[in-house]
């Protein structure tokens, strides 16, 4: 007979997303990590407290935005990266000086895993292993996806760049043309490398050429996704190829 399931389980997104973690798990090894785990829920601009990174290195995104933040000595700060509902943060072999702050965009609920449990479940379930694996990897692969978007991309290209990946990591819906924004302009633009003016010129942009929509702040709908996604990739002369789309001006941040 199968044990009953944690009733915070049964609502929690690690759950029932097919894509996420515990949607993989067994109901005994779902029974086991949810009496060795915890909730907690972080405000916006809250940090993860270093207490609570050093007693539950293992965390996974139940809901909300979660950034990675590096402060400069003059104040000045970058987001380096984003993370969000479903992904595993396994800190147990960073310190403090290399992973920087974890700061909540938005009201964040975090699923703090036993480190013990966590272990053997994926060492048991391959389904389990594979993903987390999978999902580490891809975010390995968006940091370096970053980095090579801020070094050589123009502030639309990036913003380009961004609203693919941000429809792309929608395990709800995955393909769909509307995207949800899920953090602030402010934010957003801390992420791009750019000053929020320039993000709101992009977004404008973008709606005035007819490739996208905006319902509003959070909100758009991709329109014309051919011609999105050759901005994304570099191409300052959309004339030159197949699609007929108007060329656009190079917007470059401001300093």
């Amino acid at each position: 007979m199968s044990p009953h399931l944690p009733e915070q389980c049964s609502h929690c997104s690690m759950y029932f997303d097919a894509e996420n973690f515990c949607a993989k798990l067994s109901d005994d090894e779902l029974v086991a990590l949810n009496a060795q785990s915890s909730l907690v829920t972080i405000k916006r601009d809250e940090a993860v407290t270093e207490e609570t990174q050093k007693l539950h290195p293992v965390m996974a995104i139940s809901s909300g935005v979660l950034s990675l933040q590096h402060l400069l000595h003059d104040g000045r700060k970058t987001i380096a990266a984003i993370l969000m509902r479903g992904d595993i943060l396994d800190l147990r072999n960073s310190t403090r000086n290399q992973l920087g702050a974890l700061i909540a965009l938005n009201s964040v609920t975090l699923c703090r895993l036993s480190p013990v449990v966590f272990d053997a479940a994926i060492a048991e379930n391959p389904q389990a292993r594979m993903l987390a694996w999978a999902n580490i990897t891809d975010q390995t692969f968006r940091a370096i996806n970053h980095a090579a978007d801020l070094a050589k991309k123009q502030a639309l290209e990036k913003l380009a760049s961004f609203i693919f990946e941000i429809r792309n990591r929608d395990v709800r819906v995955p393909g769909n043309d509307h995207v949800h924004i899920p953090i602030r302009r402010r934010d957003l633009a801390e992420y791009l490398g750019m000053q929020p003016e320039t993000v709101s010129r992009c977004f404008k942009d973008l709606a005035g050429r007819g490739i996208i929509h905006v319902s509003d702040l959070s909100v758009i709908r991709i329109l014309n996704a051919p011609a999105l996604r050759r901005i994304s990739n570099g191409d300052r002369s959309p004339k030159g190829g197949r699609l007929d789309v108007p060329s656009f001006n190079v917007l470059v941040a401001d300093a």
